[in-house]
C-alpha cells in the first residue's frame, strides 16, 4: 500500500518551502507548490519529480505516460490529481476538472479532489454542476470555500445586470504572451506601467519553465497628446540575467518612489518573493532596495502603497492569516516600516487575496479567488466602516468580472475609467489588459417654451434652474423658445419660467439614477395672466359634484400655478350643460364651484386668492383651437347650445355635454 499524502494543496503551510514558475509569473496568484517525498512507483516517481520542479507542461505528459502504463489504482488516481493539479496551475481549467473527476473515480484524495473539481467548474461557467459539487462537499466537510463557491455558483446562475463599463483592448499593451498588473502614474495619467512575459527586448529572453514564455519584466508606456500608446520600454532599463524576474508596480503620489515585486532564483535555495523599492533621482531610477518586512522564506509581493505614502499593502503567507495568502499592511514610522497586520476575515479567506490597489481617494481594490465571485479571481472594492472599523466589501460585478482571473485594476484620477488584466478570451489561459471606461452621463435639458395661446414668446423670457448642487443659473429664452442646457447627473432640479405677461411655470426634473445619456424633452405652454384657463380634464359626470381623481390631478396643477406665482388670485366658473331645471343647474354648478375651491385651499392656497361662482347650463362652452384638434367633430369657434347639439349623433352629443361641465378659471386684478 502505497503511503498516504497529507498535503492538502490548498491549506497547506509547507507551500512556501518552493514556488512555482507559474506563481513567479503571476507573483504568487495561484497556490504555492508543496513539495514532498513521491509516493508513486518508478515511472510516476520520475514524472513527480518534474511536477515539483513545477515544470508543469513537461508534468502533464510525463504524468500521463505514467497514468497509461500504471495498473495500481491508487498510482492512477495520484497521477490524475496532479495532471489537473499541473492544469490548474497553467490556468487551464477545462483540461483541469476532468482529471480531478478521474482522480475522484479512483478515490484519490477525494474530499480535496470534489473541492478542487467543483472550483474549476465555476471558472467554466458550469455553475449547475459546481453546484452539486460543492453541496456534496459541504456534506461531509464545512469549509469556507465550499460555503463561498456555493454561494458563487448561484450568483452565476442568477447574476445581476452587468453595469455600464465599456471594455477594450490596446494594441500597444497586447502581446503573445502574458501582460498584466497595469498601474497608472498618479502624478502623470498618460504614463501606464505594466508587467508582461513578452519575448521582445535588447537580449534573449530567459524562458519561464512552465510555459515557454520570457521572464516577467515591468514595462512604461508613455501616451501623447493625440491619445495614441507608444511603444513599451523597460522600466529599469535592464532585463533579468536568469536569477529573478520583476512585476506588480506601484508608486507613490508624486510618482517619484517605486515599489514592486522581485523573485530570486537561487540554486539550492527556497524561492521566495520579495518587494523592493527605486527612487526617481535625475530622471532616472536608483538602483533597487530590497525593503526588510521579515524571514526570507516567505512571500511578499503586490506591494500598494497609500496616496499619503505612509501606508504599504502588501501580500503575503506569513503566519497569522487564514489560509492561502492574504492581504497584509504595514504603517511607515520615521525612515523604517513597523509591524506588519492581517486585514482581517472581512477581506482575507482560506483562498488567494492579491493584487492590492489604492485609489486617490484611499479606496482599497483587491483580487480574490476566495470570496464570493463569478469563477477565478475577481476583482473587490473595500471601504472601511466607520461604525465599527470593519470592512464593507463589494464586488465589481460584471463586466470587469468574469469566470476567468481578473485582477490588477489601476484608474484614472476622479474618473470610473482605467486598466485590469484578466485571462478572459483567451485560450492559453494568458493574461490581456484591458482598459475600461464608465461612459460619460451627460443630461440634457431640451424642448421647447411656447405660449398656450401660441402667440410669438415675447421678450424678455427667462428660464431659472437651481441644482441640489448649489448651482443656480439664470438662461435667457429667444423668442424660437427652444431649450438646449446642460445638466449634471444625479442631481435634482428645480426649473422656473418667467415671461412678460405670462403667468410663471414651475418643474422639477432629476437626474439621478442615469445609467446613460439623456435629454429631458419638455414642452412647457406659458399661460397668459389675462385669459380665462381651461384645463381639459377639469370635467363632472352629469348631476355630479364629486371631484374625479383625473380632476384632481388637474387641480394639482392649478395649485402649482398658484403656489408658483404667490400674488396670483384667480376667479372659479363652474359650467353644468342645458338640461334639466335652471335652478337645479344653478345649485349644481355652485356645488361644484365650491369643491375646486376647498380642494385647492388643502393644497395650501389661501382661501383670499380665491372666490367661486357657479353659472349652471346658461353660458355654453366656445370651442378654441386646442378642443378643435381633439375632438374632430366640432370647429374652433362652434357653441355648444342644445340647438347645436341635437344636429350631432348621439355619441357626439355625450362628448359635447361633458365639455360644457366645465370649471373655467380667470385671473383676478
Amino acid at each position: 500500500m502505497a503511503p498516504k499524502r497529507t498535503i492538502h494543496p490548498i491549506e497547506s503551510k509547507k507551500m512556501m518551502k518552493q514556488l512555482s514558475s507559474r506563481l513567479t509569473f503571476y507573483f504568487f496568484m495561484v497556490a504555492a507548490l508543496s513539495l514532498q517525498g513521491c509516493s508513486g512507483s518508478g515511472r510516476l516517481g520520475k514524472a513527480m519529480k518534474t511536477y515539483e520542479v513545477g515544470e508543469y507542461a513537461r508534468a502533464t505528459s510525463a504524468l500521463n505516460k505514467a497514468y497509461r502504463r500504471e495498473d495500481n489504482r491508487y498510482y492512477r488516481g495520484e497521477a490524475s490529481f496532479y495532471m489537473g493539479e499541473s492544469y490548474r496551475h497553467t490556468n487551464q481549467p477545462r483540461r483541469a476538472a476532468p482529471m480531478y473527476a478521474r482522480a475522484l473515480r479512483f478515490n484519490y484524495k477525494p474530499s480535496e479532489s470534489l473541492l478542487l473539481q467543483a472550483r474549476q467548474m465555476l471558472k467554466l461557467e458550469q455553475y449547475e454542476d459546481a453546484a452539486a459539487l460543492f453541496e456534496s462537499y459541504l456534506q461531509e466537510s464545512n469549509h469556507q470555500l465550499a460555503h463561498n463557491g456555493l454561494a458563487s455558483a448561484r450568483l452565476g446562475q442568477n447574476p445581476p445586470p452587468p453595469k455600464a463599463y465599456q471594455l477594450e483592448t490596446i494594441r500597444k499593451l497586447t502581446s503573445r504572451n502574458s501582460d498584466f498588473s497595469p498601474f497608472l502614474n498618479p502624478d502623470d495619467p498618460t504614463e501606464l506601467f505594466f508587467s508582461s512575459m513578452r519575448t521582445t527586448g535588447k537580449k534573449k529572453r530567459h524562458q519561464n519553465r512552465i510555459t515557454g514564455q520570457g521572464f516577467s519584466s515591468i514595462y512604461s508606456v508613455i501616451q501623447d497628446s493625440r491619445g495614441d500608446w507608444q511603444d513599451p520600454v523597460l522600466f529599469l532599463d535592464q532585463e533579468s540575467d536568469g536569477d529573478y524576474e520583476d512585476g506588480t508596480l506601484t508608486l507613490t503620489a508624486d510618482g517619484r518612489n517605486a515599489y514592486f515585486t522581485r523573485t530570486r532564483y537561487d540554486k539550492g535555495q527556497p524561492m521566495g518573493a520579495e518587494i523592493w523599492n527605486t527612487q526617481s533621482m535625475g530622471g532616472r531610477w536608483s538602483d533597487p532596495v530590497k525593503i526588510e518586512l521579515g524571514p526570507d522564506s516567505l512571500i511578499f509581493a503586490h506591494p500598494a502603497i497609500s496616496p499619503d505614502g505612509k501606508t504599504l499593502y502588501f501580500v503575503s503567507d506569513m503566519p497569522g492569516g487564514f489560509g492561502g495568502k492574504d492581504l497584509w499592511m504595514v504603517p511607515r514610522i520615521g525612515d523604517e516600516w513597523g509591524t506588519p497586520v492581517n486585514l482581517g476575515g472581512d477581506i482575507n479567506t482560506a483562498g488567494d487575496e492579491l493584487f492590492p490597489t489604492v485609489r486617490q481617494d484611499g479606496t482599497l481594490y483587491f483580487s480574490s479567488d476566495g470570496l464570493v465571485g463569478y469563477g477565478g479571481l475577481d476583482i473587490f472594492k473595500a471601504t472601511p466602516r466607520e461604525e465599527d472599523g470593519r470592512w464593507r466589501v463589494e464586488n465589481l460585478g460584471r463586466p470587469i468580472n468574469s469566470s476567468s482571473d481578473d485582477f490588477g485594476i489601476t484608474f484614472y484620477r476622479n474618473r470610473e475609467a482605467g486598466f485590469f488584466s484578466s485571462s478572459r478570451d483567451n485560450p492559453r489561459g494568458y493574461e490581456n489588459i484591458y482598459a475600461f471606461a464608465l461612459p460619460v452621463i451627460r443630461p440634457l435639458l431640451g424642448g421647447k417654451v411656447r405660449t398656450a395661446d401660441e402667440e410669438v414668446l415675447p421678450e424678455g423670457a427667462m428660464l431659472r434652474i437651481v441644482g441640489t448642487d448649489g448651482s443656480n443659473r439664470q438662461v435667457p429664452i429667444g423668442s424660437g423658445g427652444n431649450l438646449n442646457l446642460m445638466l449634471e447627473p444625479d442631481q435634482e432640479y428645480t426649473l422656473l419660467v418667467r415671461a412678460p405677461g405670462y403667468l410663471n411655470h414651475h418643474q422639477r426634473i432629476s437626474t439621478t439614477g442615469l445609467t446613460e445619456s439623456k435629454t429631458f424633452e419638455l414642452d412647457i405652454q406659458l399661460q397668459s395672466a389675462s385669459a380665462p384657463i381651461v384645463f381639459n380634464q377639469l370635467q363632472f359626470k352629469p348631476g355630479q359634484s364629486d371631484l374625479s381623481p383625473e380632476a384632481q390631478k388637474e387641480l394639482d396643477r392649478v395649485a402649482d400655478m398658484m403656489n408658483t406665482n404667490p400674488a396670483l388670485k384667480i376667479h372659479i366658473d363652474a359650467h353644468t350643460d342645458a338640461r334639466g331645471e335652471a335652478t337645479a343647474q344653478l345649485v349644481l354648478a355652485q356645488q361644484r364651484a365650491e369643491a375646486v375651491m376647498n380642494y385647492l385651499q388643502t393644497k395650501g392656497v389661501a382661501e383670499e386668492r380665491l372666490s367661486a361662482r357657479g353659472h349652471g347650463g346658461s353660458t355654453p362652452l366656445k370651442v378654441d383651437a386646442v378642443q378643435a384638434r381633439i375632438h374632430r367633430f366640432l370647429k374652433e369657434g362652434d357653441e355648444l347650445t342644445e340647438g347645436f347639439l341635437q344636429r350631432l349623433s348621439r355619441g357626439d352629443q355625450n362628448t359635447a355635454r361633458a365639455l360644457n361641465n366645465r370649471v373655467e378659471f380667470s385671473i383676478m386684478p
